[in-house]
């Protein structure tokens, strides 16, 4: 039998149809050794079956069947299956404390199912009993001012009949109120940050970090997932939670970026950046360096018949594919499907420019999120690593020569992809490795 080869790490990416097994070296010897991916195995997830480890297991074998025996120091994994981390998240209004709060939320990688903003009322409670969120992120008022609304939703979630996380992420001079009172009604609260400190201002990368906190000690209690810890002696993140932290690391190296993961669930879009000066001064509400969106209607397999129908909206039939395409027309109905998503995903997540009328004339403003000032676009996941002709179909999510209203990537913005499939990955290796490390994992793979 063969002696198992020591590596630095294994990285379980656990996804709604598929769970990815990545082993890599030369993380713990840089610069000395040269960071490499030693290989990858993949089987279908195991978590509706009610344990993950069988196909966290199932990909180990493959890859090792290909690479030999493995002995890691490490062992972590991201995971967006057994329904992601599914939040509500309450402000005071819509599009100041509430507004940051989702962009907390989102950013961490969670699925943000319901929003509100002011007093909770009756249908709010029933809404989000129904959602039966795994964390609830409670934010209101900037510091020093409006206290009794975020005192009031505490009372009123204290009602609820299911005792998910609450962050707290509110005006602090009532966060220990508002925490006693939780606390005697059944819940366990963690404190960070008020999201939305003053106007115009966001702080939402605090709250991220305790929300994967959260999330890590949720995973390991959600149906299907007990068993994580038998297989994983580090790190559990939110799979979208890590892609942002990989390409917050890459975009502080190479500047302003987008990055795409169209996967069988959803596609989400990832940006780094400020914007341009030119936008920024027209820009009319505020928006944080690094953002997050996720839209669940546009997937492969999981959400595919939603795309298969706006596609035969617009009079372009094409066929459900199965999660691993196989036959020429699976691969082509796959392809479809991923275009689609990817330029539909990147277009929801851009802003726009409107235009105002008012007594002195015509006011041009931006609204939303500035992509114009991104020069890099990266698609990763499944769907565009793994299909042929992935840089072509992110491609066309550039802006069209001769400009527009919508604020996308430049015509000449340069695509590539995250061939290894690995930016989710290096997202929990960060915590673990030298960056420097693993951004050359990262540049390796994007090609930059």
């Amino acid at each position: 039998m063969r002696q198992p080869r020591p590596v630095d790490a294994l990285v379980a990416e656990i996804g709604s149809t598929t769970t990815v097994v990545s082993a890599f070296d030369g993380l713990s010897e840089y610069p000395a050794a040269t960071p490499c991916l030693v290989g990858q195995g993949v089987a279908g997830t195991s978590v509706a079956d009610g344990d993950v480890t069988s196909g966290v297991n199932a990909a180990r074998a493959q890859l090792e069947a290909a690479a030999g025996p493995l002995a890691p120091s490490l062992t972590l994994a991201t995971s967006s299956a057994a329904g992601g981390l599914r939040m509500t998240v309450h402000g005071l209004t819509q599009r100041m404390t509430a507004m940051a709060a989702r962009e907390a939320a989102l950013g961490a990688g969670g699925v943000v199912e319901y929003v509100t903003a002011g007093r909770l009322r009756d249908h709010d409670l029933r809404e989000i009993d129904a959602v039966k969120p795994n964390l609830i992120l409670l934010a209101g008022g900037v510091e020093g001012g409006d206290c009794d609304t975020v005192l009031f939703n505490a009372g009123r979630l204290a009602e609820l009949e299911a005792r998910p996380i609450v962050v707290y992420a509110g005006n602090s001079v009532v966060c220990t109120d508002a925490q006693e009172l939780m606390e005697r009604a059944g819940f366990k609260v963690k404190l960070t940050n008020n999201v939305y400190p003053s106007i115009d201002e966001l702080d939402i990368v605090p709250a991220r970090a305790v929300i994967h906190d959260a999330f890590e000690e949720h995973i390991t209690h959600a149906p299907g997932m007990e068993r994580i810890g038998e297989v994983v002696n580090g790190r559990i993140l939110p799979t979208p939670g890590a892609v942002l932290i990989a390409a917050e690391r890459l975009a502080d190296e190479v500047g302003d970026l987008v990055v795409v993961d169209v996967g069988g669930a959803t596609t989400d879009v990832h940006s780094i950046t400020d914007g341009s000066p030119e936008i920024g001064a027209l820009m009319i509400e505020p928006q944080p360096h690094s953002k997050r969106t996720v839209e669940g209607d546009l997937g492969t397999y999981v959400s595919a018949k939603h795309v298969v129908k706006m596609l035969a909206q617009q009079e372009r039939p094409t066929q459900l594919p199965p999660p691993l395409p196989s036959t020429p027309q699976e691969v082509e109905a796959a392809l479809t499907l991923t275009h689609f998503a990817a330029v539909t995903g990147v277009q929801r997540h851009a802003g726009q420019l409107a235009h105002l009328y008012m007594p002195t004339g015509r006011q041009t403003v931006a609204r939303g999120r500035d992509l114009t000032a991104c020069r890099l676009v990266i698609g990763t996941g499944g769907a565009l690593t793994r299909l042929p002709g992935g840089e072509a179909l992110l491609a066309d999510a550039r802006a069209k020569s001769g400009g527009g209203e919508r604020l996308l990537p430049p015509p000449d913005a340069r695509v590539t992809l995250d061939r290894d499939y690995i930016f989710a990955c290096c997202g929990a290796l960060f915590a673990h490795f030298d960056g420097a490390a693993v951004l050359a994992l990262m540049r390796a793979s994007a090609a930059i």
